[in-house]
């Protein structure tokens, strides 16, 4: 069997995947069934031989009974803390971060004064203020427990279980807190003083917005980026710039090996150096699972000459899994192992074919020949990329960029120069701060931080730059398409079978879009967005779009959905409360969609913002209570109450009260007080003058749980995802949550 690594990894990571969206009950069951199957291809002579099917079999079987023992020996014994109160004491062991209006805390207690619960494990601590911590500080202090929001699944829970922290916390009482010195000083302990002394060093180089982007572009660091941003980067189909991979990790290579050739050091000598770059540029990123994969995969290409070996990648590439995977199985559940680990197979596999077929189609002007190389080479890596990576894009993600290979021709270039420019910018500002050496330097960074940040923002704004992948039918179009292409390779059709998998593909592709079109005609959908703490609420039907409220500090989540609608044009916005964040957030909503008319309360910050709207149509300035009947079907009423406005919908025979916190419920009309639907961010406490016959909250985590919500017909978004009430005809509803 050649490339035993390449099955066993492969095989192993794509195992725990799977275990981790089934759950343990079902991987306990698939455990048996893969050792089954493993007894079942050893008995077989033809099979046996082969080797292939038992060790597949029996690797699968080793994943999922790895995952189930994890779970009932690491996972599950922290998870008995969820809602309670403790004393503890534990090592911050990782930078703290400013989020949100909040601090947060990596901790790894050492004890819990808790009857029986487990001493040692990590923990996500928040606070409101910042606490007086370095690295491996200890702390002692008294916390509320409670787990991420999220399921089995790819959810916040898995992602933070893939970092090895178990649950979630907030400081009871700052009253309680002590902090005491590091006990002991580890290795990583000056990987953390080294990340600070960089970020900082980014910091002093550059102004805010194109710091954030650097920042979180070469060291992971995306506390400081905009969320619109990452929406940019995100919808113009760039977002792996974001996440510190392989593309990081090869650029800070040829960075190192380009100083070594300046000065001329050895090739036997500049592989071990090298090797330690690596390494420390791992621990100043956190060592998180993508840069793992990469690094381990570098140091590997390295080694293999000093064996007098040739590197083979996916060799390489199955040996860095399976080495993430063995100690924690829930590596797998991290959506940036996965991407880095397709996109790597897909480069690995497809680059080649794809850039010899561009090459032998255009490259046929001689005088362009090494220009039209250079873009031949760029589009087969883009193209390689994103079809290896289109799975996990729409299972994690929910939608897809069409535009991604023009922005990564525009940008892929530049933001490698821009890796290698900040990285030598910011070691430079750890020993010459403030110097004429680092001039050049910033000026670069800056300018091409500008860039970057100015070509994913247009590009996002174009018609169609990306589609919703949350579409039922897609699910079944992916399904049936490797189902079809794995057929053509097992039965070696060749390029002809190749070509009618793609065609058949197409052919379901094209039935789920106009099959979903005619089932979905006529469909109205209210969808309570997750922007945090706040309210956003998007109206959306036959292609039309009402948003109401742009509260919350995820303004993102806005901007994403109605862009996974595939919404161009808003015919009115309006604005229920009269803070900042609100007005920010508006102004980036209206920045990106034509907005036919905003709606704003009188007497606010928003008369001058409203007047200045030049992306609007039309603005206007409301007082009391203003009615009108925007679609055929949708009748809306506003109506000041206090400092904020209230809005009653009615359609469908169905009423819904949009109520932001802040607003005076005494205010209320009287046949407002028992709507069918309240959607609110204020605490369930504060609205037991209402009387709904089902409460949807718009809130945060940290605000779901103190208290946690009770009753009958209570939703919450709280970080798990939007929620969506669907209505055709009358009376014909649908509730679900849309990650």
């Amino acid at each position: 069997m050649r490339r035993p690594l390449v099955l066993v990894g492969f095989s192993y990571l794509l195992t725990l995947a799977a275990a981790v969206f089934l759950g343990t009950e079902i991987s306990f069951v698939l455990f048996w069934c893969c050792l089954a199957l493993f007894g079942v291809t050893v008995a077989v002579r033809k099979t046996r031989t082969a080797l292939v099917f038992p060790a597949a079999f029996l690797t699968a079987a080793i994943a999922f009974g790895s995952f189930s023992w994890y779970f009932h020996t690491a996972v599950q014994p922290p998870r008995s803390l969820d809602g309670k109160d403790a004393k503890v004491e534990g090592t911050v062991c990782e930078l703290p971060y400013s989020q949100y209006g909040r601090w947060y805390y990596v901790v790894n207690l050492d004890s819990v004064a808790a009857s029986g619960a487990p001493q040692k494990f990590k923990i996500r601590l928040s606070s409101q203020s910042e606490l007086d911590t370095g690295p491996y500080s200890r702390i002692r202090c008294k916390v509320h427990f409670f787990r991420p929001q999220g399921g089995e699944g790819y959810s916040a829970e898995s992602y933070y279980e893939s970092r090895g922290i178990r649950m979630f916390a907030y400081l009871y009482d700052h009253d309680q807190i002590a902090v005491f010195p590091p006990a002991s000083k580890p290795p990583y302990f000056y990987a953390l003083l080294l990340r600070r002394s960089m970020l900082n060093s980014v910091d002093s180089m550059l102004p805010q917005k194109e710091a954030g982007l650097i920042r979180g572009m070469l060291l992971g660091d995306k506390a400081a980026l905009p969320s619109e941003t990452t929406a940019d980067f995100r919808t113009a189909g760039v977002s792996h710039l974001l996440a510190v991979s392989g593309l990081h990790m090869a650029t800070i290579a040829q960075l190192l090996f380009l100083i070594f050739g300046l000065f001329r050091i050895p090739k036997k000598r500049s592989g071990p150096i090298a090797a330690a770059g690596i390494f420390c540029f791992m621990a100043v990123t956190g060592f998180v699972p993508s840069v793992v994969r990469s690094g381990i995969m570098c140091l590997l290409c390295l080694a293999a000459p000093l064996v007098s070996r040739r590197a083979d990648p996916l060799n390489s590439l199955g040996t860095a899994v399976l080495i993430l995977c063995l100690p924690n199985p829930y590596a797998a559940a991290d959506v940036g192992l996965l991407l880095s680990f397709f996109a790597t197979l897909g480069l690995i596999l497809f680059t080649n074919p794809i850039e010899s077929w561009l090459d032998s189609h255009l490259d046929r002007f001689r005088p362009l020949h090494s220009l039209m190389k250079g873009i031949d080479g760029i589009l087969a890596t883009s193209a390689s990329a994103i079809f290896a990576t289109l799975p996990v894009m729409i299972l994690s993600f929910g939608n897809i960029s069409l535009i991604a290979p023009i922005s990564n021709l525009l940008m892929l270039v530049p933001a490698s120069l821009l890796i290698s420019v900040s990285a030598a910018g910011a070691v430079i500002g750890l020993f010459a701060p403030q110097s004429f050496l680092l001039m050049p330097f910033a000026l670069l960074s800056g300018l091409l931080s500008k860039y970057l940040l100015f070509c994913a923002h247009e590009m996002a704004k174009i018609p169609f730059a990306s589609i919703s992948a949350s579409y039922g039918y897609l699910f079944l179009w992916l399904a049936g398409s490797i189902v079809l292409f794995a057929l053509a390779v097992a039965l070696h059709g060749g390029k002809k079978l190749a070509v009618t998998s793609g065609c058949l593909s197409a052919v379901i592709l094209l039935t789920g879009i106009l099959s979903y079109g005619y089932l979905n005609r006529g469909v109205m959908r209210i969808a309570v967005l997750d922007v945090g703490t706040g309210l956003s609420v998007a109206v959306t039907e036959n292609g039309q779009a009402v948003v109401f409220g742009c509260g919350g500090y995820r303004s993102s989540e806005i901007t994403s959905y109605l862009s996974g609608r595939n919404t161009q044009n808003l015919d009115c916005l309006h604005l229920l409360t009269q803070g900042r964040q609100e007005a920010a957030n508006s102004s980036a909503l209206t920045g990106r969609f034509s907005t036919g008319t905003l709606y704003a309360p009188s007497e606010s910050r928003y008369d001058g913002f409203v007047q200045r709207a030049a992306s609007c149509s039309r603005a206007v300035v409301w007082q009391g209570t203003s009615e009108e009947k925007s679609w055929q079907n949708l009748k809306m009423i506003r109506e000041d109450c206090g400092e904020n406005s209230a809005v009653w919908l009615q359609t469908c025979n169905l009423s819904f009260l949009l109520l932001p916190d802040g607003a005076d419920l005494s205010m209320l009309p009287q046949e407002w007080l028992s709507p069918d639907f309240l959607i609110t961010d204020l605490p369930p406490a504060k609205c037991r003058l209402l009387r709904p016959a089902c409460t949807i909250l718009s809130m945060d985590e940290q605000d779901l749980c103190k208290p946690p919500p009770s009753g009958n017909h209570i939703l919450w978004t709280g970080g798990s995802g939007n929620i969506v009430l669907k209505l055709k005809g009358d009376r014909r509803l649908s509730v679900g949550r849309e990650s």
